[in-house]
């Protein structure tokens, strides 16, 4: 839902490199396992990925790495294969490659996980599908987290240090929120010991007032307004993007965030509803960002790209 860069955002905090949304490539596709993620360590132990009729693909996509490319040019690679035959998904086989023993000890998380959703990886490949991953953007803040409004701190996914560039690499988030999430400690307690800052008690705080609310919220809208947002999002602003297709995007999030936020200012809150209210806010940040920016670097990836240096129109 994108909460905290949304309330940042409207706080009027500096959001940077929203456009870089890394995808996983290899997410488990089966009813029940909705965003399981398949590890890259499967094709690093000779997995292979295959279309639904058995056939290998990543040559085409790669000649030199094939199933050892990189992340976001295996995700692309899915993509464009699932976009182009119109696959529901695709099949990674590593059960030719390991034995039943070897890949139980070796991914024994992955095995469980499966077998419980009907899929023996011993015995069959695993069918898999993209999945947005991981913001390597968000509020811009320093080496202590703090962001462009004062005495507002930023620490992990929500931020933008800096440390993913355009392509987020295995676990530097630990190190993202360990790292700052310590300095910001200390900057905070230091700003707190310094007594250079009010801190607003609660009496400090108008009591909530929703007289003028008539409506409760409604789950049906809600959950309606939210796979729209998923669709918009997934079509028109994901793995492959291009002009046409973010403008769209932002044409049909700017008319559906108007909608919303009339929904918002006539409804008694619920955490559906601000959820909904912020994702179609960290939405159109993240479209926007994509539109502006034409060449194609890391996670962002646009088949109409200026080459660096190009003038951009």
């Amino acid at each position: 839902r994108g909460d905290g860069i949304a309330l940042a955002a409207r706080a009027g905090a500096r959001i940077v490199n929203a456009e870089y949304i890394q995808f996983h490539p290899t997410s488990l596709a089966a009813p029940g396992a909705e965003g399981f993620l398949i590890s890259e360590a499967v094709r690093g132990e000779g997995g292979a990925l295959l279309d639904p009729d058995g056939h290998p693909f990543m040559q085409k996509y790669s000649p030199e790495w094939e199933d050892l490319a990189p992340r976001d040019v295996t995700a692309r690679a899915i993509h464009a294969e699932m976009e182009t035959n119109g696959y529901s998904f695709v099949l990674l086989d590593i059960a030719s490659h390991m034995s039943a023993s070897a890949l139980k000890t070796r991914f024994p998380n992955i095995y469980a996980e499966c077998l419980r959703v009907g899929i023996d990886i011993t015995r069959e490949p695993i069918p898999v599908v993209p999945a947005a991953h991981y913001s390597c953007g968000g509020v811009a803040v320093d080496s202590c987290g703090q962001a462009s409004i004062l005495n507002l701190f930023a620490v992990g996914e929500v931020s933008c240090t800096g440390l993913h560039g355009a392509n987020r690499l295995a676990s530097t988030s630990l190190l993202e929120g360990l790292v700052w999430g310590h300095r910001a400690g200390l900057k905070i307690e230091e700003l707190l010991n310094s007594q250079t800052i009010q801190i607003p008690t609660r009496q400090d705080v108008p009591p909530w007032d929703e007289s003028g609310l008539i409506h409760d919220s409604d789950p049906a809208l809600i959950q309606g307004d939210m796979q729209t947002i998923q669709n918009i999002m997934w079509h028109y602003v994901g793995l492959i993007r291009s002009g046409d297709r973010l403008a769209r995007a932002i044409r049909e999030l700017r008319h559906l965030q108007n909608e919303i936020e009339t929904f918002y200012q006539r409804t008694k809150l619920s955490d559906g509803l601000i959820g909904l209210r912020n994702a179609v806010e960290v939405a159109l940040i993240v479209a926007r960002a994509a539109y502006h920016n034409r060449q194609s670097r890391g996670s962002h990836y646009r088949v109409d790209a200026v080459e660096a240096g190009d003038r951009l129109l």
